[in-house]
């Protein structure tokens, strides 16, 4: 017997306690399985890949929520200066494109189109069509503004 600091009957230990074949697993053994601690590391494991993959993911919203206000910043940009353009002459149906003078906006470009459009018999409007277009990634990307203007 082990003489532990306790009752001689508290530190006793079973036949069963000492055999590692034993079928029967004691309670107060503590301890994890080979088993248990492969399926926990193959848990954590995907749940990682999968946030790296979130995280990944995010990152590229994030890249073209800012490319999309990027366009429409200057989409609103290029509409102001057509509209001065338009409101100060009489403008004349035409198409014109060309890129951004700034060197932080040389991935963009923009068009832009004027024409006359007749909706009623005596009423005539001026439409100002501006897009700014971009790449992302291979893809072509396209933000565009109309505004139409009672003609003179």
């Amino acid at each position: 017997m082990i003489h532990c600091g306790l009752r001689i009957v508290d530190c006793e230990l079973k036949k069963a306690d000492l055999n590692p074949k034993s079928a029967v697993r004691n309670p107060q053994l503590r301890g994890f399985t080979l088993l248990e601690v492969m399926v926990a590391v193959a848990i954590l494991g995907m749940v990682l890949v999968t946030l790296l993959g979130v995280k990944n993911r995010s990152m590229q919203d994030v890249m073209i929520a800012d490319h999309i206000t990027t366009a429409t910043l200057l989409a609103k940009r290029k509409m102001n200066e057509s509209l001065v353009t338009a409101g100060t002459r009489t403008v004349m149906e035409k198409e014109d494109e060309g890129e951004f003078l700034e060197e932080e906006y040389k991935d963009y470009t923009w068009k832009q189109a004027i024409s006359q459009l007749q909706p009623l018999e005596n009423v005539l409007v001026t439409e100002v069509r501006v897009a700014v277009l971009w790449k992302e990634g291979e893809r072509q990307e396209i933000f565009d503004i109309v505004n139409a203007l009672p003609a003179e």
